[in-house]
C-alpha cells in the first residue's frame, strides 16, 4: 500500500515549482535621475527577492523588495534628502511582483507587475533578459516609472525640478 501511493505521488512531487532566493552578492537595482545642472545615479545592492521555476523551467514569478535607504548615490546629502522626499520613514521600503512573465523569444521575458513604491501600486510592463550558464541564472532589464505617478513632490535645485522620469536598470542573479 504504501509503495502505491508513493508512485502515485512521485509525479505530483516531481512536478512541483522550484523557488529560488536571489543571489544578494550578484543582484543590484539602479535608479538614475537628471536635473539642469547634473545627472546621477543611485544602487542598491541589499535585495531580498525569489524567483518560482515552473516544471518546463521557466520563470513564472519574482517578487524583490530594498529598502529606500539602501539607495547610495555617492553623495550623503542627496540620498539623506531623497529619503526625506520619498518619506522612507513612512514609506521605507520599494518593491516589484509579477503578475505575469511571458518568453517571447528564447531569453527574453515580456514581465508585467506591481510597482509598489511611496505608499503607491502602479502596475508596470517592460521585457528583461535572461541568461543561464553552470552558475545559476542572471535577469537584466530596465523601466521608466514617473514620480508624480507615486506621488511624490519631485525635489528641486537652485528654482528647478528634477526629472519626473526615474530610470531603473536591474540585474538579478539566482
Amino acid at each position: 500500500m504504501r509503495i502505491l501511493i508513493l508512485v502515485l505521488l512521485m509525479p505530483s512531487l516531481m512536478m512541483a515549482q522550484t523557488k529560488k532566493a536571489f543571489d544578494k552578492k550578484n543582484s543590484f537595482v539602479t535608479y538614475a535621475m537628471n536635473h539642469v545642472l547634473h545627472s546621477w545615479t543611485g544602487t542598491s545592492h541589499d535585495l531580498n527577492g525569489a524567483v518560482v521555476i515552473g516544471t518546463n523551467g521557466k520563470i513564472e514569478k519574482v517578487a524583490l523588495v530594498s529598502k529606500v535607504s539602501a539607495f547610495d548615490s555617492e553623495n550623503s546629502n542627496r540620498d539623506a534628502h531623497m529619503m526625506e522626499v520619498t518619506e522612507a520613514l513612512k514609506f521605507p521600503n520599494i518593491s516589484f511582483y509579477s503578475t505575469s512573465i511571458n518568453e517571447s523569444k528564447p531569453g527574453e521575458l515580456e514581465v508585467k507587475g506591481v510597482l509598489q513604491f511611496h505608499g503607491v501600486n502602479k502596475d508596470i510592463s517592460f521585457k528583461a533578459f535572461a541568461t543561464s550558464n553552470a552558475s545559476g541564472t542572471n535577469v537584466k532589464g530596465d523601466f521608466i516609472f514617473l514620480l508624480e505617478d507615486h506621488k511624490i513632490d519631485r525635489p528641486s535645485f537652485m528654482l528647478n525640478k528634477v526629472d519626473n522620469e526615474v530610470k531603473i536598470n536591474f540585474e538579478v542573479a539566482f
